[in-house]
């Protein structure tokens, strides 16, 4: 979700066929985490070159929410394709309940040590 990261740089040099990326709600944390896959998936689409449009388009992190209507239907179009949105009430609802599994497992001497170490630093 960062195009500048050293993962996302390394991804962009792989060649590939198809590409599935799954992610939370990009949405709800920031446009530009959005215009970064969109930029992956699609860069000849959303080359680097429509960073800022795209930011400017949307801004609404700011005291004056603006949002560009055109921009916006012309991307909601677009990206119908490509992505997945479930509702709760689309979510499975016949699951059955989480079954939850504590198995302990004692600590290696280096790990004691360390967890110690650091357990003493932080109360410190």
């Amino acid at each position: 979700k960062n195009e500048l990261s050293q993962i996302s740089q390394s991804l962009r040099k792989l060649h590939f066929v198809h590409a599935l990326l799954l992610t939370g709600t990009p949405l709800q944390n920031n446009l530009h985490e959005l215009w970064a896959i969109l930029n992956f998936l699609h860069p000849g689409v959303f080359p680097q070159s429509s960073a800022a449009k795209f930011d400017n388009a949307f801004q609404l992190g700011t005291k004056h929410l603006q949002v560009d209507n055109e921009q916006l239907a012309a991307a909601a179009l677009l990206m119908r394709p490509l992505m997945l949105r479930r509702t709760k009430d689309e979510v499975e609802k016949r699951l059955p309940p989480k079954l939850e599994t504590t198995i302990a497992c004692p600590l290696s001497e280096m790990q004691l040590f360390w967890y110690k170490r650091l357990l003493l630093r932080e109360s410190a």
